[in-house]
């Protein structure tokens, strides 16, 4: 149930509440002063009919000696000598009875008088179709203006709402306050802090692409200097394969900065093209097998994509899947799996899985949930897959191990020219 609806639901409650113990209260107040009312008219009538009576000996209109409907307590209250009133049913009707001792000859008998309540009971149904038709009126009437009011509410939060997914997919040029265009109330402070956080959080990511993009072209000069000094290394001793070794990594290192950096600018070229995902598959795991970058590590790979052609950038496409092969190498266990569908490839290992904040929210670059490396190999992979229009969904399976799904585009992507 959206907030509106919520909020119509409160208000109506609320004066339905409110109408109802008004209602009762009316109506309990009018039915006592109505039963006062009758009780004093019954015992006027009987005190006028005694002195007629007595005066006379002739029985005033409605007045009885000895009824033998009147109510046994009353009889009995009245031949003790007391005058009551009571109220009793005869014939499903209600009627009020006043009662009191006369002497006629030489007993004592009781004179009553007896008064209908069925003109109280139409005045107390009139009392209660007021309060019901009123409670209808109020409620109609209220929850007409609190449906237009909460609509209000409801219209500003949605367009808000929608700026923010806006912002969220990328577009930081926009701003929640000017969607919400007219107010000065709490939705409005909100989306001017909504505003704030995202210039904000802007700035930090601004700051943290320059420093990635500096950081690398900083280090790829004294980089390249390096990589030739150690290629002089001649010398077959195990200190020059190390030297080779960390110059190794840190090129690929430096690389991966250039890689997010370029992503992050939106510099990244695509060379679109139609590819057969099981055979482009087929062929990625050949050459990575025989290049070493799975250090050995066995992968049982079950092709299930079929005829399944895609568009897309064959070289992105196979960087992705192997930066998630490396990081299963890297933070996974044995065995590793990869399976091809017509939507879709999944990598699965037998390790501890994704940190929670990964399978929420995505990896961040720097931080690595295995300790050591960067974090950058998962980050880049994000990249390609947002620049070639996929999805990746991080995951852990229901007996552990990290599963991650590389979602094709729904519909396929279309060709581009050559950058």
């Amino acid at each position: 149930m959206s907030l509106r609806w919520k909020i119509v639901l409160l208000v109506i409650t609320s004066v339905v509440i409110a109408a109802l113990t008004c209602g009762v209260v009316v109506r309990q107040s009018a039915a006592r002063a109505e039963g006062e009312r009758q009780r004093a008219n019954a015992t006027e009538q009987l005190t006028q009919a005694v002195t007629v009576y007595s005066d006379t000996g002739v029985l005033a209109l409605n007045t009885t000696i000895d009824d033998p409907e009147l109510p046994a307590d009353a009889r009995e209250s009245a031949l003790r000598g007391q005058s009551v009133t009571t109220l009793s049913s005869s014939g499903g009707e209600d009627y009020i009875w006043a009662a009191a001792p006369i002497r006629v000859g030489s007993h004592t008998a009781v004179i009553s008088v007896r008064q209908s309540t069925a003109e109280s009971e139409k005045l107390l149904a009139g009392i209660d179709r007021a309060v019901l038709l009123g409670m209808i009126g109020s409620a109609l009437l209220i929850g007409g203006i609190a449906t237009f009011a909460a609509g209000q509410i409801s219209r500003r939060l949605t367009l808000g709402a929608q700026a923010a997914r806006r912002i969220a997919h990328g577009e930081t040029t926009d701003r929640v306050s000017d969607v919400i265009d007219y107010g000065n109330d709490e939705v409005a402070d909100f989306a001017q802090a909504v505003d704030f956080a995202v210039e904000r959080l802007t700035e930090k990511i601004e700051s943290e692409q320059r420093f990635t993009a500096d950081l690398a072209h900083e280090m790829r000069t004294p980089l390249t200097g390096l990589v030739n000094a150690a290629n002089l290394l001649e010398e077959e001793s195990r200190p020059a394969e190390l030297v080779k070794e960390r110059v190794t990594r840190m090129q690929v290192l430096v690389e991966d900065l250039l890689e997010v950096s370029r992503l992050d600018a939106g510099r990244a070229e695509t060379m679109m093209g139609p590819i057969s995902v099981d055979a482009s598959m087929h062929s990625l795991m050949t050459t990575l097998d025989g290049s070493g970058t799975l250090a050995g590590h066995p992968v049982d790979i079950t092709y299930g994509a079929g005829d399944t052609r895609i568009v897309t950038d064959q070289r992105r496409f196979e960087r992705i899947i192997t930066n998630l092969l490396v990081n299963a190498v890297k933070h996974g266990a044995d065995p590793i799996e990869v399976e091809t569908r017509p939507d879709a490839v999944v990598v699965r290992d037998s390790g501890p899985g994704y940190p929670p904040d990964i399978v929420a929210t995505g990896p961040t670059r720097f931080v690595s949930a295995g300790g050591g490396g960067m974090g950058l190999g998962l980050v880049i992979a994000q990249g390609q897959a947002r620049l070639l229009g996929m999805a990746i969904e991080f995951a852990n399976g229901p007996h552990g191990g990290a599963h991650t799904t590389v979602r094709f585009p729904v519909t396929p992507a279309p060709e581009v020219p050559h950058s």
